[in-house]
């Protein structure tokens, strides 16, 4: 409809009166202010003067500012007292809860309420407002405001905010001095008000939601109005007031509001950076935090809409207010709250989980299941759980399940680092995640979305695993679900197709990028494979079984070993990153899944020889060598494990054969190459070869390795090692040979065959020998030179291991007499004469392990038993005896809590719970207590965690001390963990703390078993760790094997079939092997014979020792001995037939053979 046009002057005039228009009136500046009486004045209430109402509320607005933000602080102080008269004039003279205070402004707001006089209507509520502000400052003004706050919330006053916050939304100038008046009345004296307020909610939050959304356009944003804050933000402040300072039921019911609340957080991202803030601070303290308020209470606020909400701000865009500083940007505040309330317990979101076991799966109730389960059933119940989870699986943080969906984690790295921390966090959301993102396209494309997803899923496939796949305290009794699991290892987006099409891309990153995500998918899977080895159960047949539908599983994602293959072949040479980590995908086929690599035909000898010849490149930097010594270590793995290796096969463009090239590389980088796998490779290749004795005292292939070792000024020339070359491929190809040459050597006509159980010298040495009088004629001086000088070492040092001296005379005198240069028949006459030092022995440690005759020098260094015979060693003593006096118990109270914790003696105190004297324990319990409270008021830096352990083996024997003493075993761990926690940089201070944290009380007849995983069938804390982990473990058991109860509670735990498996162990230290034997002797002290031969098989044990002829053979039999002796001979004989007493004769009679 148009606008209706004017008349003109001769036309009608409007039939409608007009309004009369109020004449102008000049604004006059605030007046000054000089005494209480003006201010009445000012203030006095007159019907009939509006303006002047107005000039008196300005005034008096100027007249509070000056007092709140002034810089002059004598008229700060003289304006003060002045208010203070003031206000003190206007109490009422009977406190008949009826009268008002501030009469005068309480009657100027409701005549401007009833005259409809908007500019007085906004003045008053906003003076009054400022008033409270300013007086909330100062303490002696808290009756004036308390007075105040009670006046504004009564009936007729709440009208007149019920008339602001009704008012048209577009003015704002009426509502936000009324938003801004409750926040005062809120925020005065720590919420003293606040409940009052609450009560009159239908009033004080009417419309609230409705004001939450009136942000200020963008066009009103002009110089004037830029900093008036809009109706939103005095809303706001005005909720986060009250959340802050109402009491739980009133947050809890503001809070259950999903309008209100939701209203907040909508479009949050608009608001200004001090805004969000505050929003975030008051959400974080006052409702997270806030541990009187109910779980449900915080749920409300923190569903996956506000969550969704908050993450918008990731891409914040809005121009930074500088006139409000804040120490950090928005996206880093919410990135820190999402990661607060999503990651910890009891904050709202997060809830208990199972890891990698959906909610409600119970494990296996043991006692419902039959006996006799056959193979085909397992199988079958195993399947139908497996096709419950395909494509989807039950969670229980649904709210975070939803909020995960919603994040865009190729858009920034602190969103997918929100998501690695939940998945974290909360391990069954991962297969729940991957599964529900069908969107989520891993085409090799390489754009920055793609490089954003493959970095989640290469971070995702990193994560740890969780304790137990997520159960609290021991593995389940049965194997979580494997498609739960598979999302884990090697998510969907990793199909085999996509990861295929990676691999063949012409864009080197994304080939790199697939190598290293399925490397590390190898590592995860092997993790999880060796920890369903480790899980025990009532039916372990489920474990293997669900670790063979793992790998078929992983296998059916995973690219065939063939493409990898083809990656290697066409990788270029100089491309030495790419390389290496080429191998090292390789050797995880091989190490992991040996059974699909070893379908594939692929012979690694050439790539083996042509890298070892890379290493002997002096061009290359010192980078690039470490780079091509980790590529042969792979490729030595490789080589370890593949079946189609030719060791023996030298390529025509090659100086030497793979094994005599990998013998070379292990000499010349004398025990620092490229692997310490090294040796046992040599090992293993040359065991069954025959070329080298195995039954020697010391390996043949040391004395090899001596004989080639740089010292002095002698150093194995190229011209040894292509003859030692020779000489091994001419006894591969004709092997029998060398067998008839060396029977002929000793006359013997028998046939090859009978001479291979039983040789004099190594075979080679028969070849080098033959092969002697063809390198003289074809050699030059001084290449014949250096290689004499080696046979001569080799002849030295075979003597040395324990080949017969009198062929190796036999062979050094053909040398001699089949050589003509008198330099070189003077090395050879010199050979045999002076024994030569073993280099293994001395700087060789590094790469020889310490022979295991060290083992048995400290238990031989001892005198002899008076009744054991001349050649036995001493027996080691038994367990030590308790002592009548306890000197323990008040030791500690002399000394300082650091000192006393760190020199052992609150270790010592804790040990007297062992006692057999209840009354000991007693006394040990209460000073422990004592303990406790001495720790709790020291300023010690580690009492935290010294805190932790005294109390967890409080809680342990409070109940128990009646009953009889505390399992040494338990004391010695409780005290050597004690230590640890004292040295932050201990090899144990992880697994410590780790088992702290399981909490009271410690289960203490599963003690030994739980420490003997985590140290035995765990990795280390740090990589260099095993073996000082395991003689930790060896001192604490040896030390906690005191009484028989301690040797039952081993029994029980099967610690013994630990510790002779254990023993087996090639690369165990000479230390550990002592430790072992004497806790097989303490046994025998403390009533466990019987239960070393009949639950260990210790007799058969200690035969299998003797027949291997090791070197602490003697030791060995001095146990048998001794475990004879002590046992019930009568019950054994007995239960062994009678055969027991002879074996134990025989094994003793060869002590003296």
């Amino acid at each position: 409809m148009s606008k209706r046009a004017a008349p003109s002057e001769n036309g009608p005039t409007h039939s409608k009166r007009q309004r009369p228009s109020e004449p102008a009136v000049a604004k006059k500046p605030p007046e000054q202010i000089y005494s209480s009486r003006q201010l009445q004045q000012l203030l006095a209430f007159q019907q009939d003067a509006g303006p002047q109402l107005r000039q008196g509320v300005q005034s008096f607005r100027t007249f509070l500012e000056a007092i709140a933000y002034g810089e002059d602080t004598a008229d700060r102080k003289r304006k003060q007292e002045l208010l203070s008269a003031y206000l003190q004039s206007q109490k009422p003279q009977q406190d008949d809860h009826t009268s008002n205070y501030l009469p005068d402004l309480i009657q100027t707001w409701s005549f401007a309420a009833q005259s409809n006089n908007d500019s007085l209507l906004s003045a008053v509520p906003a003076v009054l407002a400022l008033l409270l502000k300013t007086i909330s400052r100062l303490i002696e003004f808290r009756e004036y405001g308390n007075l105040l706050s009670k006046t504004l919330l009564r009936r007729d006053q709440l009208k007149l905010f019920d008339r602001g916050l009704t008012a048209s939304k577009t003015k704002e100038h009426l509502i936000s001095p009324c938003l801004r008046l409750l926040t005062e009345i809120v925020s005065f004296d720590g919420g003293s008000s606040a409940r009052s307020l609450y009560l009159q909610r239908d009033t004080t939050f009417k419309r609230l939601e409705t004001f939450l959304s009136l942000r200020k356009a963008s066009s009103d944003d002009t110089s004037k109005d830029a900093r008036k804050p809009s109706v939103r933000n005095n809303a706001l402040r005005y909720l986060l007031a009250n959340l802050q300072l109402q009491d739980k039921t009133a947050k809890a019911d503001i809070l259950s509001q999903g309008k209100l609340i939701r209203s907040v957080f909508q479009d949050i991202k608009e608001d200004s950076p001090a805004i969000i803030s505050e929003i975030l601070g008051v959400i974080k303290k006052h409702v997270v935090l806030d541990n009187t308020l109910p779980r449900a209470a915080k749920s409300r606020v923190l569903n996956d809409y506000t969550l969704g909400r908050i993450a918008t701000m990731y891409g914040f865009g809005h121009k930074e207010d500088e006139s409000e500083p804040i120490q950090t940007t928005v996206q880093e505040m919410a990135h820190e709250f999402l990661l607060f309330v999503c990651t910890t317990l009891d904050h709202g979101v997060l809830m208990t989980q199972t890891g990698w076991y959906p909610p409600g799966a119970n494990t296996v109730k043991t006692d419902l299941i039959a006996e006799n389960v056959g193979e085909n059933h397992i199988i079958l119940d195993a399947l139908t759980r497996s096709a419950k989870y395909q494509g989807r699986v039950p969670v229980r943080n649904t709210t975070l399940a939803g909020f995960l969906q919603s994040l865009r984690p190729y858009a920034d790295s602190q969103q997918r680092d929100l998501i690695l921390a939940i998945f974290e966090a909360a391990p069954e959301l991962i297969a729940d995640y991957f599964f529900k993102k069908k969107s989520f396209s891993f085409e090799s494309k390489l754009t920055a979305t793609w490089i954003g997803f493959s970095a989640l899923l290469f971070s995702t496939v990193q994560l740890p695993v969780p304790l137990y796949f997520g159960l609290k305290s021991a593995y389940g009794d049965e194997p979580p679900p494997i498609p739960i699991a598979i999302e884990s290892i090697l998510p969907q987006p990793l199909s085999q197709k996509v990861l295929i099409r990676c691999l063949n891309q012409n864009v080197q990153l994304v080939a790199f990028f697939a190598v290293r995500l399925l490397t590390s998918t190898f590592l995860k899977l092997d993790h999880v494979l060796k920890s369903f080895r480790a899980a025990g159960g009532p039916i372990r047949d489920q474990w293997e079984q669900a670790a063979l539908q793992l790998v078929a599983e992983f296998c059916r994602r995973c690219p065939e070993m063939k493409h990898v293959v083809t990656v290697f072949r066409s990788c270029p040479p100089k491309n030495i990153m790419f390389r290496e980590a080429v191998t090292r995908l390789l050797s995880m086929y091989y190490k992991v899944i040996p059974q699909i690599a070893l379908l594939e035909k692929f012979d690694i000898s050439v790539a083996l020889s042509v890298a070892l010849n890379h290493i002997g490149d002096a061009s290359q930097d010192l980078d690039d060598m470490r780079v091509r010594l980790l590529e042969i270590d792979h490729l030595l793995e490789i080589a370890y494990r593949s079946p189609d290796m030719r060791w023996w096969h030298k390529p025509d463009d090659m100086p030497l054969s793979p094994f005599t090239t990998v013998l070379k590389l292990q000499v010349e980088r004398n025990g620092t190459g490229p692997s310490s796998h090294v040796r046992e490779l040599l090992y293993s290749i040359i065991r069954d070869n025959g070329i080298l004795r195995r039954d020697t005292k010391k390996s043949s292939l040391d004395a090899v390795l001596d004989s080639l070792m740089d010292v002095d000024d002698w150093h194995a020339s190229d011209a040894v090692f292509q003859f030692l070359d020779s000489c091994i491929l001419r006894y591969v190809r004709k092997p029998l040979k060398y067998y008839d040459d060396l029977a002929k050597m000793d006359g013997d006509t028998g046939s090859a065959a009978n001479q291979t159980q039983d040789q004099p010298v190594s075979l080679l040495l028969v070849v080098l020998m033959e092969q002697w009088p063809f390198l003289i004629k074809s050699a030059e001086p001084s290449n014949l030179t250096n290689v004499a000088e080696w046979l001569a070492r080799y002849l030295d040092y075979s003597k040395s291991i324990g080949e017969d001296l009198q062929k190796l005379t036999t062979i050094r005198d053909q040398f001699k007499s089949q050589v003509t240069d008198k330099e070189c028949r003077g090395i050879l006459k010199k050979a045999l004469k002076a024994p030569r030092k073993s280099i293994s022995a001395g700087g060789q440690e590094a790469m020889y392990p310490k022979a295991r005759d060290d083992a048995v020098k400290e238990m031989q260094s001892n005198p002899q038993d008076k009744d054991s015979t001349s050649n036995m060693p001493q027996m080691p003593a038994g367990p030590p005896e308790e002592d009548e006096n306890h000197p323990e118990l008040v030791r500690w109270t002399h000394k300082a809590i650091s000192d006393a914790v760190e020199d052992g003696a609150v270790g010592q105190l804790i040990l007297c719970l062992c006692s057999t004297y209840e009354e000991i324990r007693r006394q040990a319990f209460g000073s422990l207590c004592s303990l406790l409270g001495k720790l709790e008021a020291s300023d010690y830096s580690e009492r935290q965690q010294v805190y932790v352990l005294v109390g967890e083996i409080i809680d342990t024997t409070r109940n128990k001390l009646s009953n009889g003493p505390l399992p040494y075993f338990a004391g010695v761990i409780a005290a050597r963990s004690l230590l640890v926690l004292t040295e932050p940089l201990h090899f144990m201070y992880i697994k410590v703390n780790k088992f702290l944290n399981k909490g009271p009380p410690w289960n203490v007849t599963k003690l030994p078993s739980y420490w003997i995983d985590k140290v035995m069938l765990h990795p280390p804390s740090d990589d260099d760790s095993h073996h000082r982990e395991v003689e930790w473990l060896l001192d604490a058991l040896l030390d906690g094997l005191r009484t028989p109860s301690d040797m039952e509670l081993y029994r029980r735990c099967h610690v013994f079939e630990r510790l002779l498996s254990l023993y087996a162990s090639p690369s165990l230290p000479a230390p550990h092997l002592e430790k072992i034997l004497h806790m097989l002797f303490r046994c025998t002290y403390v009533e466990g014979s019987d239960t070393l031969i009949t639950r260990a098989g210790i007799i058969s044990w200690i035969s299998s020792q003797i027949a291997q002829k090791r070197a602490e053979g003697a030791m060995v039999r001095q146990l048998a001995r001794r475990v004879y002796r002590t046992c019930s001979q009568e019950r054994v004989d007995d239960w062994s037939n009678g055969t027991l007493a002879t074996t134990v004769d025989r094994l003793i009679n060869l002590s003296a053979a």
